[in-house]
């Protein structure tokens, strides 16, 4: 708890409306541009030091946090009126409190009123909604459908921050998703924080949604978000909130460094890919050509030998034509050692596998076909499988499956 917030009390502050508004940038790497600003309340009561969080707390235990919410947003619009006026293509996030929301406050008016009294569109105001805060399903989904109808823009925040409903996006069909810092933070190095990240981006991707990475500090993480497709930001990285506009020179030149890194990286990177598609090409290739010298009593035999000549294959089987295994899956012990294989068990001869991702493709009419990266049933590792049409000695068509080893 805050120590000295007796000194001043929260009816000091609504009465002297002792709240100012600090800004900090929303940035596209891609469109390299400044899209906007989310407005962030101060409390600038003389002598006084009160976080955000414990003014908010304040109101809240005073039952008047609709009456902060709503100054909070009005210093904000009339800071940003000067702003719109020179530049209209830049938006505005403000904030509403989830426990603000109710049937009362959904009828009001007020953000409406305010809006187009300073001369703000409606279309450069996006609100910024904690759903998880708000107790009143059916109020927040009237309060949001009156201001999408007036033309605002709807975000939901804090989306992965644990506590959010995701039933919800379904419900608000929001604008923009904004992931919340702890899902981003370190996410460079943490495979499983980037596949949630993944999800949430083709999802808003899917749902012409916009996704948006809050509380981003470190390049290494914005790089690899770049990478699967998140493409605005807001952090410290680009600017700490403060009570002007950010410096569009400042900002700028962060995004084109960015920029430049992340073109590099990304180059660097496909022609890492082809190689590596290369190698993994030439390796089913001349299994496929081995393979062809062995009738199906021979395949599992074989199939051994290829295990112990390629570190990097992690399992190996044969399929028929209808995707029936002919061979049993013949593994690389090491990989699998890796990990305790609790629900992890290797295919046996005569399992189904038509319905594989790796097996209708052919079924379909490709000689070839590569997985994207997923968990493997069989070891429990990260790996991709890459399937190919060829023959046995007899000439009967078969399909051979490598399971190979994966690390983004």
């Amino acid at each position: 708890m805050f120590e000295n917030a007796e000194a001043v009390t929260l009816g000091d502050i609504l009465e002297q409306e002792w709240v100012a508004t600090a800004f900090q940038p929303l940035v596209s790497i891609k469109r390299k541009a400044l899209l906007g600003v989310e407005a962030l309340a101060r409390c600038i009561a003389p002598g006084e030091d009160i976080p955000p969080l414990e003014m908010f707390r304040m109101a809240d235990a005073q039952g008047r946090l609709l009456e902060l919410d709503r100054l909070c947003r009005k210093k904000a619009l009339e800071a940003f009126a000067p702003i719109h006026a020179q530049n209209r293509g830049l938006i505005v996030s403000l904030n509403v409190d989830g426990h603000a929301i109710d049937a009362d406050v959904v009828g009001s008016g007020t953000l409406i009123g305010l809006v187009k009294s300073l001369g703000i569109s409606p279309n450069n105001v996006l609100i910024e909604i904690v759903e998880s805060r708000a107790k009143d399903t059916k109020a927040l989904e009237e309060f949001v459908s009156t201001y999408r109808k007036n033309g605002f823009l709807i975000a939901l925040d804090d989306l992965g921050a644990g506590h959010s409903n995701l039933d919800r996006i379904a419900l608000l069909k929001p604008d923009v998703l904004k992931l919340d810092r702890s899902l981003v933070a370190g996410v460079d190095a943490h495979m499983t924080k980037l596949e949630v990240v993944k999800s949430f981006v083709q999802m808003a991707s899917r749902l012409g949604a916009l996704a948006l990475a809050e509380g981003v500090e470190r390049q290494e993480d914005i790089l690899r978000l770049l990478e699967v497709g998140l493409d605005v930001f807001q952090g410290f990285y680009f600017g700490r909130p403060a009570m002007r506009m950010p410096k569009a020179e400042t900002v700028a030149e962060r995004i084109d460094y960015l920029a430049a890194k992340f073109r590099d990286s990304a180059t660097e990177r496909f022609a890492a890919q082809k190689e590596l598609f290369a190698r993994h090409d030439a390796l089913v290739l001349s299994l496929c050509q081995r393979l062809a010298g062995v009738g199906t009593t021979g395949m599992d035999r074989l199939l051994t030998t290829f295990i112990d000549e390629c570190e990097n294959i992690e399992c190996l089987y044969v399929l028929n034509a209808r995707g029936i295994q002919l061979t049993d899956t013949v593994c690389n012990p090491v990989k699998l050692r890796k990990r305790k294989r609790f629900i992890y068990e290797p295919a046996r001869v005569g399992a189904d596998h038509s319905l594989k991702e790796y097996f209708l493709p052919l079924r379909a009419g490709l000689p070839k076909f590569t997985t994207q990266p997923y968990i493997s049933l069989a070891s429990g590792n990260r790996c991709i499988t890459i399937s190919a049409l060829c023959q046995d000695k007899s000439g009967r068509a078969c399909i051979l499956c490598a399971d190979i080893d994966h690390r983004d």
